[in-house]
Parts: C-alpha cells; sequence; structure tokens
C-alpha cells in the first residue's frame, strides 16, 4: 500500500476503476461518535471531501452496530443500521469508519463496489459471506490497517469460540494471554467466498500512535473513514 497524502491506497485496488482509501490520523478524526453536530468533525470531512474524486459524488455510511448486515446503497436511507454497503452506482462513495475494526474495501468486475466494517463481532456472525453473498463471484479485496494479533489480547472465552469455529491458527498462544488474529479470520472468509485476490496492509493501528486512532489503546477518540466507490 501507498501512503500518499495522509491516505493509503492499496495497490490492488489502483489498478481497478476505482477511487478508494484508508485515511491516517493526518486528516484528524472523521466519526461524530455520539456528536453529531461535531464541528471538529464536520470540517475534517469538509477538507477531505474536496478532494477532485469526490465531485458530485453521494456519500453513504450506514450506522455502524457490530452487526452481520449489509445494505444496497439504492435501499440506504439516512441512519440504516448496518456494517456493510454495495453499489453499481458510480455516484456512490461508499465508507466505513474504524479505529481497531477491520475495513474492508472490495470491488467486482463489471462495475460493483462494497466497504465492510468487521470487528470481531461481524467476522465471528459472518459479515463478510453474508454481504458477498449478494454481490458477483470473484473480486479484488482491500484490509485496510486493524488491530494485530500483536495488540489484541482477549479472554478465553472468545478465543476458545474463534478457535472451534475458524481454527487454532486464528489464536495466538504463545504468550500469558490468548491473542487473536482477525485479519487471518478475514483472508480465511474472503478465500472462501472465491475472492480472485486480495491485499491486506498488516499495519497494526495500535502499534502506530503517529498515523491511526485505536479504541483499543486511547479509548474513544477518533475513526479513520475507508471509503470506495466506481471511477
Amino acid at each position: 500500500m501507498l501512503l500518499s497524502d495522509g491516505i493509503l491506497r492499496a495497490d490492488a485496488l489502483s489498478a481497478q476503476p476505482v477511487i478508494h482509501g484508508f485515511t491516517t490520523r493526518t486528516l484528524g478524526n472523521l466519526g461524530f461518535g455520539k456528536n453529531p453536530g461535531d464541528p471538529e468533525v464536520k470540517g475534517n470531512r469538509e477538507r477531505l471531501f474536496q478532494h477532485p474524486e469526490f465531485a458530485g459524488r453521494m456519500h453513504i455510511q450506514p450506522k455502524q452496530v457490530h452487526s452481520d448486515r449489509a445494505v444496497g446503497a439504492l435501499d440506504f436511507y439516512s441512519g440504516y443500521e448496518a456494517d456493510a454497503a454495495y453499489s453499481r452506482d458510480p455516484e456512490h462513495v461508499l465508507s466505513v469508519l474504524t479505529a481497531d475494526c477491520l475495513p474492508i474495501l472490495l470491488y467486482f468486475p463489471p462495475g460493483f463496489v462494497a466497504a465492510i466494517h468487521a470487528g470481531w463481532r461481524g467476522l465471528y456472525h459472518d459479515i463478510i459471506p453474508k454481504t458477498l453473498a449478494l454481490l458477483p463471484q470473484g473480486g479484488i479485496a482491500a484490509i485496510g490497517p486493524a488491530i494485530g494479533s500483536c495488540c489484541y489480547e482477549v479472554g478465553e472465552t472468545l478465543a476458545a469460540d474463534f478457535q472451534n469455529k475458524f481454527g487454532k491458527e486464528v489464536v495466538d498462544r504463545s504468550r500469558e494471554k490468548p491473542h487473536l488474529d482477525l485479519i487471518r479470520v478475514a483472508l480465511q472468509q474472503l478465500d472462501a467466498c472465491g475472492v480472485d485476490e486480495v491485499e491486506a496492509a498488516q499495519i497494526c493501528t495500535r502499534c502506530h500512535p503517529d498515523l491511526f486512532f485505536s479504541y483499543r489503546r486511547d479509548g474513544s477518540v477518533g475513526r479513520q473513514m475507508s471509503y470506495i466507490g466506481l471511477s
């Protein structure tokens, strides 16, 4: 992935007819959280949306609730609770917000895009295969920065649940307490769904305070935005 002007872009998607990016904290907090009128967030979003690639487009971002639900952009309305969206309209820009969870952007020839927000709840309840079941076969995926197994310590019950469902390789038991590998789970699911190509940033948000907000490290402090649209 290439970092430019505070935005990471995946090589795999840059070669496709899409606009896309994974923002860093250089662009500031882009998530309103419990304060929808936050003037700082409004200003940060306005600066991002002034970029030429956003010109004339409708921004679509479901209200994320750590669910397994995906919504088609044509059915979208403000406040819709879901954690994935998809579209084939070039006027749409889809986005998700993260601060440790996985942002996953996808392109499907001949012209569908999707954006998925996947935390442990969404992954465990199959948000990836449930979203991809609504889309064409194949496709190209990019997984943006997220908390890595180096930092994602979890309780034994959650670790056992993931190990039983996804295999022992998704849990690191080499340390005192189990650490969960969310990226490995996502890669496993994308492969099982027949995605043709996957690029994963493999950059831990908690390990890089200079670049990313991290809920696990800092609490509720800010969100990165990951976005995609047809070009």
